[in-house]
């Protein structure tokens, strides 16, 4: 696919407390993921490093961008991102879930914290999952800056009170995290969201109002 026809939307991050989005996710595809093969991942990301530059210009706060761990380790990619370097205080790295054989894990982390001490903050993604790569356990190998609560998670304990998640945003926040979750969908989403204790929430609860302006 040429370059200029890759597509994607962007989904706001909120200040829980003062309702200011403090940045966006960019995600690949017009309304899911799309199913590219290596090649094509290669070519998003090298359009990205010509694309997140005029983004900047336009939005205010940071931008999120996902990478997996053999996104992190894929050479084209890793210099497509690197390219990015004098935006780093604009990007956060959001290392995402994925199944890999646990003998990479030790170069992905060490490919993160490369990333990490050239500028880029870190973000770690579905905290809670109950598939994958361990969310928590890269938090604490990286420190990372953000961390992000599963949407999928955060939503079968709706009916359980903050008190249920509680403890694992504030040992995400003593260890100098920002917590994030993600699927807030409702005005009781975002309540449960802010007595728990997260700082920001994503999900369709900002993106509709979003489109409805």
């Amino acid at each position: 696919m040429p370059l200029n026809e890759k597509k994607y939307r962007i989904e706001p991050i909120v200040d829980l407390l003062s309702g200011e989005a403090i940045g966006q996710e960019l995600l690949a595809g017009n309304a899911a993921c799309p199913k590219w093969n290596e090649s094509e991942w290669r070519d998003w990301y090298q359009f990205l490093a010509r694309e997140i530059p005029v983004l900047l210009s336009n939005l205010s706060g940071f931008i999120f961008l996902n990478l997996h761990g053999h996104q992190f380790l894929d050479e084209q990619i890793s210099d497509s991102v690197e390219s990015l370097h004098p935006f780093s205080d604009r990007i956060v790295l959001e290392w995402t879930e994925y199944q890999h054989k646990e003998e990479k894990l030790s170069a992905i982390t060490d490919k993160v914290h490369h990333f990490k001490n050239i500028g880029f903050p870190i973000a770690i993604d579905d905290i809670g999952s109950g598939g994958g790569v361990d969310g928590l356990g890269r938090a604490m190998a990286i420190n990372a800056s953000f961390c992000k609560i599963d949407g999928p998670y955060f939503q079968t304990i709706r009916d359980k009170g903050p008190e249920y998640f509680r403890g694992l945003c504030h040992h995400l926040s003593y260890h100098g995290a920002r917590v994030i979750v993600e699927w807030i969908e409702t005005e009781a989403d975002y309540r449960l969201a802010l007595s728990a204790g997260a700082k920001y929430g994503q999900g369709w609860f900002w993106s509709n109002l979003r489109q409805k302006k």
